[in-house]
């Protein structure tokens, strides 16, 4: 079983005053570009292709939970891909309302997958979120890079736009290259995990058994290494990941072809990158409220898109993504918080098989 890992705590009253701080920083801007004009492209909205856009985002939820689960089976955990769903839906639910650089989702991953698939542990739990994590990072890098690519070659995009790219293409590389790092190379790892101890201890003035974190830091790296190896269920892992971040980038399509607006699928790309790589940072704003939707409005008119439309359709995509998956994640928390508290539920989520719900 996993050891010593506890849902995160959701800060309920601070949680709700930062959404408040958001919205009224969002709403500001909203007035300042003229809520008239945005409100009159907002009319103009396609609802059936609007609708598109859920379909889509859910999509989005379910391949990226295939490509978890790839990973999860390969480690010979036995639970359904209806729960893993619900695990992950949980996870967006947690980092939308904890900003903490996806650390609070991952950790509810831990967590449901310990209480529901029943032989689960430390080392190997951690193993298949950090494995997920560095395939799901694949699309977005190249998304971007190709993205990136197409503006510069048939756009004028201020300088101000490519510098951010450019940024968030490098940030990504560099914090993928050490992630791998940490993941594959034993004195890294080692070298981490005693400094974390060695930290420990002195702020909690009482020594932490060493022997029994390195052991399991090192089996951590030995599921790493087997999963390195197994490639059919990486490629497979990968294809899904694809998968769910096409669907991710095509709900803003949609939301934009709701407003009868015209834009290249792969500006969206190079926009879209960005705008994950800052939603996934501790921005203390749960779901980077406020500065996210800010940014794809500016993003989006650097790329040629008028700027109430930019606005209107980034707020039907936020709405099929940030509010549609807050809202739905929740009532999976809940559901799973139901479901764990029944230890025959829980046993019985580590029988069935993987089918969908």
């Amino acid at each position: 079983m996993v050891e010593g890992v506890d849902l995160p705590t959701i800060p309920g009253h601070r949680s709700a005053a930062l959404v408040v701080l958001g919205l009224v920083a969002y709403f500001g801007y909203l007035y300042h570009l003229g809520f008239d004009d945005v409100t009159a492209s907002l009319a103009e909205v396609n609802l059936t292709i609007f609708c598109l856009a859920f379909l889509l985002s859910l999509l989005d939820v379910v391949f990226n939970a295939l490509a978890w689960e790839t990973v999860v089976r390969e480690l010979d955990y036995r639970i359904s891909l209806s729960d893993v769903f619900l695990i992950y839906m949980s996870s967006i639910f947690l980092n939308n309302l904890i900003p903490s650089g996806s650390v609070s989702g991952e950790t509810g991953r831990l967590y449901f997958l310990s209480k529901i698939a029943g032989n689960a542990r430390l080392d190997s739990s951690t193993a298949s979120v950090a494995a997920t994590r560095i395939i799901t990072a694949v699309p977005f890098l190249l998304g971007m890079s190709f993205g990136l690519a197409y503006l510069v070659l048939f756009y004028e995009v201020p300088n101000w736009a490519l510098t951010t790219c450019f940024s968030m293409i490098l940030l990504m590389a560099s914090a993928g290259l050490l992630f791998l790092g940490f993941c594959f190379s034993e004195s890294w790892l080692l070298g981490t995990a005693n400094l974390v101890i060695d930290q420990a201890e002195r702020l909690l003035h009482r020594s932490v058994n060493r022997s029994l974190y390195c052991g399991i830091t090192r089996q951590f790296q030995q599921s790493m290494l087997l999963l390195r190896n197994r490639n059919g269920p990486i490629i497979l892992s990968f294809f899904w990941a694809v998968c769910g971040w096409l669907s991710l980038n095509l709900v803003a399509f949609a939301a934009f072809r709701s407003l009868g607006v015209e834009i290249p699928i792969l500006a969206i790309f190079a926009v879209y990158s960005v705008i994950m790589v800052f939603q996934n940072m501790p921005l203390i704003l749960p779901g980077g409220l406020g500065i996210v939707d800010i940014l794809m409005i500016a993003l989006f008119t650097a790329v040629g898109v008028s700027l109430h439309d930019a606005a209107a359709a980034t707020i039907l995509a936020r709405v099929a993504q940030l509010w549609f998956h807050t809202l739905l994640g929740g009532i999976c928390t809940a559901y799973l918080l139901r479901k764990v508290a029944d230890p025959a539920d829980g046993r019985g989520a580590s029988r069935s098989p993987a089918t969908l719900p």
